[in-house]
């Protein structure tokens, strides 16, 4: 990802924050929650997924959420006992809102929360310790190169990475992609089965399963083990 690219992304979803924060916790009026069931249903889904594979007692894991966004799937895995919780997010507005609801909920002891690009140009202390799992969940729609992602995510998880890849669908992919360049948002990237395993396999994962979703344009929800 080039510089150009990073501030584009930067700059959408540090906009996107509030909007974004609110699409969790029923927050947003009975219209918005409506629509949202409808045409956003793979990012519920997802969550679900993520939380039934990780399990309900987390107790004394350590979880990286790369994208954390405003921090949902950070707080959900410490209320389930996981001990050490950081989530990274290349958006100020995204990690400004993480650290407030981590304050005002009383995590802030467990959780830690980094503004950065995923790989981080120069190290960062807290990702140097390795972790039991890692999360990163409408993160590949906005990566050019996923081998190098996966690649620089792999030694730091010991029991799995969970991901979701935003699919090839025959209408939804290119008017996404239309509508972001008309708004000048950032360039979006979708995957087939075939590439992910690609990915994943020369990124050092050995073991994968991949879950279609069909609605909402097509979702790979995948699980890659080391």
């Amino acid at each position: 990802m080039d510089a150009t690219e990073q501030s584009v992304v930067r700059r959408f979803f540090s906009e996107f924050a509030t909007t974004w924060d609110s699409l969790y916790g029923g927050k947003r009026n009975a219209f918005w929650r409506t629509f949202d069931a409808m045409f956003r249903r793979d990012i519920y889904e997802r969550y679900d997924l993520t939380f039934r594979q990780l399990g309900a007692d987390l107790s004394g894991r350590a979880i990286l959420d790369i994208g954390c966004g405003s921090g949902v799937y950070c707080f959900e895995a410490v209320r389930r006992g996981a001990t050490r919780v950081v989530g990274v997010d290349v958006a100020d507005t995204m990690i400004a809102h993480a650290k407030a609801r981590s304050e005002a909920l009383g995590l802030h002891g467990a959780c830690e929360f980094i503004c950065s690009l995923f790989p981080p140009a120069a190290p960062v202390a807290a990702l140097q310790r390795g972790f039991d799992y890692g999360v990163a969940m409408g993160v590949m729609d906005y990566v050019a190169n996923a081998v190098g992602f996966l690649s620089a995510a792999r030694p730091m998880i010991t029991k799995a990475l969970l991901l979701s890849f935003p699919g090839r669908h025959w209408l939804r992919a290119p008017l996404r992609r239309y509508r972001y360049r008309l708004l000048s948002r950032p360039e979006v990237y979708t995957y087939d089965e075939a590439g992910i395993r690609d990915a994943c396999r020369r990124a050092g994962f050995q073991a994968l399963d991949i879950l279609r979703l069909d609605h909402s344009g097509i979702c790979y929800f995948v699980t890659a083990r080391p």
